[in-house]
């Protein structure tokens, strides 16, 4: 294949992500999404403006952690949710695998497109209101080096999360396509639960938990 045959394809694929994912921005999980990430913003926004002190920093790194950490799993979810409800209604699938077929796309491609957008939704909705807070923190005197470090770790943390619940969001959507919230809940609380008990057992949460301290070690030195 040719770079330019590449990029076409690249381009294409593209647009298909654009699709499925307009398609669902109406959805209620989404909305529901939406407006519990503008309210962890806003929650937030007014608490780092409220910090004072000579730990401002600190404490300004702290508040930002503790807002991603609410974001993933409350918009994560919510949005993973509501993506795997649309994943499994059977009309939509039909039309979007009409629409693939007519349009000259493989059906590989129209699973590299549903997880891409389901990826993308979650990422946005996780990344977005988090790198907001980045730039109040720099506002209320957090330094530069500290945002240079903090904005790319919650770039890369938010993608992996979403690609994580678009995968699980789509497993759930065929194997169970008549409860696939039940099911992608099993998946995400059960092993959880399991390791309150046990905890050698690893769950999601408690994978992602650990990267996200990991990726903002870095920023809370420089804080």
């Amino acid at each position: 294949m040719t770079a330019s045959g590449f990029w076409l394809r690249l381009q294409r694929e593209r647009a298909l992500i654009a699709l499925f994912d307009l398609g669902r921005r109406k959805s209620y999980g989404l909305r529901a999404a939406k407006l519990y990430a503008f309210g962890v913003f806003a929650g937030y926004t007014i608490a780092i403006t409220l910090t004072h002190g000579k730990e401002r920093g600190s404490a300004i790194h702290a508040l930002n952690h503790a807002a991603l950490v609410s974001l993933s799993w409350v918009v994560g979810t919510l949005a993973a949710l509501g993506t795997a409800q649309a994943l499994a209604e059977q009309p939509e699938r039909d039309a979007l695998s009409t629409l693939s077929l007519q349009r000259g796309f493989p059906k590989s491609a129209l699973l590299r497109a549903r997880t891409g957008a389901a990826t993308v939704r979650v990422a946005r909705l996780v990344g977005a209101p988090a790198l907001l807070l980045v730039l109040v923190g720099v506002a209320r005197g957090s330094t530069l080096p500290w945002a240079v470090s903090v904005a790319p770790a919650v770039i890369v943390y938010a993608s992996a999360l979403g690609f994580a619940l678009a995968l699980l969001a789509h497993f759930s959507a065929e194997l169970s396509p008549r409860h696939p919230r039940a099911l992608l809940c099993l998946l995400v609380l059960g092993p959880l639960l399991i390791s309150l008990a046990y905890p050698a057992v690893p769950s999601l949460p408690g994978l992602f938990s650990s990267l996200l301290s990991r990726l903002l070690a870095a920023g809370a030195r420089l804080s």
